[in-house]
């Protein structure tokens, strides 16, 4: 043991006492030790601290073995008591040890008094353990007994040798309808639960041999008739060294019938899918013939048109006044106009149509080319470009060429009558942490009121002797953004610029 031996010793003698302590201290023991002899003083050293060891002489001129025995068993009843008494009658030593003391020791045979002292602690240790393990082994049956009682699975105890249901928790009978009575004793193959007699037997002839069996989807038959699909997993396991079996019983009625919504919305789905495929193909394949129209039914009477009335101002110029020459040249700038119309939407289909290849793409360096291919076309005009350096994003550089074009064109042509124009070409912050890419000029601007007719095909906010054009280019832009996933917005006001974004 750790520490000294706390000894508490009843005893009006004081050369007893120092004989008593003699002997235990010629064993080796370390003792710390009171010494009591009245009730009131022993009362006192129970409630102030616990004892090794409690030593009482049978007969003092105010106290006694017997009140001792029973003031140490009301106040401290696991710590051993021992009597140590010169003379005392055997009848009533036994009557006392069978009252609790553990053990009877003459003072004439104090040799004897230690080996009795070492002998009731290891009793007590050997009670305290025992009390330990049966507290546990009690916690452990009470947390086990309000899993099986408090579980949301189905659980069935067997007999493993005759395969007897011993217990059922009240999920399963709540579950399968049937009564505790109606299912303890019986064999699973003789539940109406289990219809299936014969593979019932064969599965618990395999669970004998393998110890672990598992079902994941178990046909089971309430006393009602109605039909439950279960998850079943049995093992086999040792209790107090015999073979029981622990059966666990999920419904998964309605986890099958998610699944089987499932496989029906999936079904759908996949039907949608390819009845749209076809739909898709059948309208690409219109718009192909609808192009192909376009390009070789429209265009060619537009160029038939424009020949003969060259053909007129050539041979006739000589017979027409100024008037006719320039209801010629009119003629001739509608067919122009018309066939840049055809164009325009022929680019716009294509835009819809072709194939995305993703990939890097410099939108800086693209930028730079757009705007100077711009000043080429027009030596007299000095513009002010301000490009971003650095500004890359993941798309088809050929497409997104086609939306610096537009959006570059446009700024460059809307601020055609600005002395001092300014184009610029950069990157915002957008709020849910995004960037947008933008392309901002000093221009006309625009009306907000009108800014959802920007993006529609021939919506134009402007006259076309003011600013020529086609009305497709935003459009086209608007197309191409959708097609990279992104969105295309504008701000401006009347003579104070536009600011045109879009994001990938």
């Amino acid at each position: 043991m750790q520490g000294p031996l706390r000894l508490l010793v009843v005893e009006d003698s004081k050369s007893d006492v120092e004989l008593l302590l003699h002997a235990v201290r010629g064993a080796g023991h370390e003792v710390a030790y009171r010494v009591v002899d009245t009730a009131l003083a022993m009362r006192a050293a129970l409630e102030g601290q616990d004892w090794d060891v409690i030593t009482s002489d049978h007969a003092m001129p105010s106290f006694s073995a017997p009140e001792a025995l029973e003031l140490a068993k009301q106040l401290r009843p696991e710590s051993p008591f021992i009597i140590v008494s010169g003379e005392m009658d055997l009848d009533l030593a036994v009557s006392l040890m069978k009252a609790g003391a553990e053990d009877y020791v003459r003072k004439a045979e104090l040799p004897r008094l230690v080996p009795a002292i070492e002998r009731a602690l290891r009793e007590v240790t050997v009670r305290r353990e025992r009390q330990r393990a049966e507290a546990a082994l009690e916690a452990s049956e009470t947390r086990y007994r309000r899993l099986f009682e408090t579980a949301q699975d189905g659980i069935l105890i067997l007999d493993a040798e005759k395969g007897q249901i011993a217990a059922v928790n009240p999920f399963l009978i709540a579950l399968l309808g049937y009564s505790e009575a109606e299912l303890v004793g019986k064999k699973l193959w003789e539940i109406g639960a289990f219809k299936d007699v014969e593979p019932a037997k064969l599965a618990f002839a395999q669970l004998q041999r393998e110890g672990y069996i598992r079902y994941e989807d178990l046909p089971l038959e309430t006393s009602d008739g109605r039909h439950i699909a279960a998850e079943f997993i049995s093992n086999v396991y040792l209790v107090d060294h015999q073979k029981v079996i622990q059966c666990n019983i999920r419904d998964i009625t309605a986890h099958k019938q998610a699944e089987a919504e499932l496989r029906k919305l999936n079904a759908d789905l996949e039907q949608r899918v390819h009845e749209r495929t076809v739909q898709l193909e059948a309208l690409n394949q219109e718009l192909e013939t609808f192009n192909y129209s376009v390009s070789h039914d429209l265009r060619a009477p537009l160029r038939h048109i424009d020949g003969f009335v060259e053909a007129l101002r050539e041979c006739y110029a000589d017979k027409l006044d100024a008037a006719g020459l320039h209801l010629i040249q009119n003629i001739r700038v509608a067919t122009q106009r018309m066939n840049a119309l055809i164009e325009a939407l022929l680019a716009l289909a294509r835009c819809s149509r072709d194939e995305l290849h993703r990939q890097p793409v410099d939108l800086s360096a693209l930028a730079h080319q757009v705007s100077a291919e711009l000043q080429l076309s027009d030596g007299t005009r000095r513009v002010q470009f301000v490009i971003a350096e650095g500004v890359t994003a993941i798309g088809d550089d050929r497409m997104l060429r086609i939306v610096l074009e537009n959006l570059l064109s446009n700024a460059w042509k809307f601020s055609a009558q600005r002395a001092a124009a300014r184009i610029e070409f950069g990157v915002a912050p957008q709020a849910d942490g995004g960037t947008s890419y933008f392309v901002r000029d000093n221009g006309a601007g625009f009306d907000m009121a009108y800014t959802d007719r920007l993006f529609g095909a021939f919506q134009r906010l402007h006259s076309g002797e003011e600013f020529p054009g086609t009305g497709i280019g935003l459009a086209t832009v608007q197309r191409i953004v959708h097609r990279h996933g992104g969105r295309v917005w504008a701000q401006g006001a009347v003579g104070e610029g536009a600011s045109f974004y879009f994001t990938l």
